[in-house]
């Protein structure tokens, strides 16, 4: 049996990665072809989440929790070189890290390198930021350089890719495969088969009648610039102020992030917002609260995939968002041909939303079952068996025709199985 280390320096957020990770992991483990290892920061939601469904955990200690500064601190590196002179593993799967996939690398492990998108800031197309952009545009000649030395490259989405290649951080020549990223459609869908959507309704604040009558916008996100979320203030208050709209509307928001103080204040303050919406704070029941929406928005600049849009599908729920990054490849139905808005028009994203917060229930009711069954392409196991025919094939890579930097490693035949794929071995560790 091969062993994978996959690592990621979550710095104790949750977001697109480690909600992969979460539903990946388990699944991969359960295939009994692959023994899992994550090693991610100490103390994170991440690590605990990943222990309870039996995930051996190695937690790299964390000192500095901001992303950029994080790299001053040498502790955290020392941490990752000893887990992995422990574990020796065949194969690191890395998620996040250039640095610390140089020093990988530089050990002598071979390395896989999933790139799954970064927000608005890194984004050198659709950055709002000058500054950020210009620090991540300074770490492109790294990934450029250290990108030939991968034993492979996953990109979530096919227009990840192509930036990529596009912006210069992949040379051409370098094939990288593209693997949709999902989640687990019938399970999360099972989880609120039961859930009373009027009764969560009537949680938020909404009075009975308003709970059948009014039209529930749903927003979650990391609240902060790298995802635009501060767009979303503006565009709730010129949808209210709007005298195209004919229904009654409730935003609700849930989420955390550097602007959660401005959106507690507005929600609870500001003499529109707050007669028509509420700031839930950090919340791990995004499905529940979904179930009892009738739509969801999205407004990133920069999405390698799009994961609140697929888990907004998978529960029947149209999704307005800009067409950003890997999203149409998500939405790739006629029906949401206008749900997909040019990056950063809020006017437009207004107007729009207006026109689908005015549809009938019936309409709502038609979208339900299509968006559900479309859902169904990106199921997590699909990604899964994906995953591990990709590792299949690049450790046989790896036995059959080993790198120069890793000529001390020996084949050595599985004892588990005659036809499982030859183990590769570093002796020298």
């Amino acid at each position: 049996m091969h062993k994978i280390l996959h690592f990621l320096p979550d710095n104790h957020v949750w977001g697109g990665i480690e909600t992969y990770l979460n539903h990946t992991l388990p699944l991969l483990q359960a295939g009994g072809r692959y023994e899992v290892v994550a090693a991610v920061s100490k103390g994170g939601k991440l690590a605990a989440a990943l222990k309870a469904q039996g995930i051996a955990v190695r937690e790299i200690p964390l000192h500095i929790k901001t992303p950029f500064l994080r790299l001053l601190d040498i502790r955290p590196m020392l941490g990752l070189m000893k887990i992995l002179k422990e574990e020796s593993p065949d194969l690191v799967h890395i998620h996040k890290g250039r640095v610390e996939q140089a020093v990988i690398r530089l050990a002598g492990y071979p390395i896989v390198y999933t790139y799954h998108g970064y927000g608005g800031p890194n984004n050198l197309e659709n950055a709002p930021n000058a500054l950020l952009r210009n620090i991540y545009a300074c770490t492109r000649p790294l990934l450029m350089a250290l990108a030939p030395y991968l034993s492979g490259m996953i990109i979530v989405s096919h227009y990840e890719r192509q930036r990529l290649y596009r912006e210069g951080f992949l040379p051409r020549p370098f094939h990288a495969e593209v693997l949709h990223n999902g989640l687990p459609i019938k399970k999360m869908q099972n989880t609120v088969k039961d859930v009373d959507g009027l009764s969560v309704r009537e949680e938020l604040g909404l009075l009975p009648e308003q709970a059948r009558n009014t039209r529930i916008v749903f927003f979650a996100s990391r609240l902060n610039p790298a995802k635009n979320a501060a767009a979303f203030l503006r565009i709730a208050k010129m949808v209210l102020k709007n005298p195209a709209l004919k229904k009654p509307v409730y935003f609700v928001v849930a989420g955390n992030g550097v602007l959660a103080e401005r959106f507690q204040n507005v929600f609870s303050q500001d003499p529109l917002l707050s007669k028509h919406g509420c700031y839930l704070g950090f919340r791990q029941d995004i499905p529940r609260l979904l179930k009892a929406a009738d739509l969801s928005v999205s407004l990133s600049l920069s999405e390698g995939f799009g994961l609140m849009v697929l888990e907004s599908m998978l529960l029947g729920k149209p999704c307005l968002t800009y067409a950003a990054g890997g999203i149409p490849e998500v939405m790739g139905l006629s029906e949401a041909k206008d749900w997909l808005i040019p990056l950063g028009d809020e006017t437009r994203f207004a107007e729009q939303l207006v026109e689908m917060i005015n549809l009938p229930d019936s309409a709502f009711e038609k979208l339900s079952p299509i968006l559900k069954e479309h859902s169904k392409r990106f199921d997590i196991s699909r990604h899964v068996a994906g995953l591990t025919d990709f590792y299949d094939r690049t450790l046989i890579k790896l036995g059959d025709a080993l790198p120069e930097a890793w000529q001390n490693k020996v084949q050595e035949p599985s004892k588990s199985s005659p036809t499982e794929t030859k183990r590769v071995v570093n002796t020298a560790r």
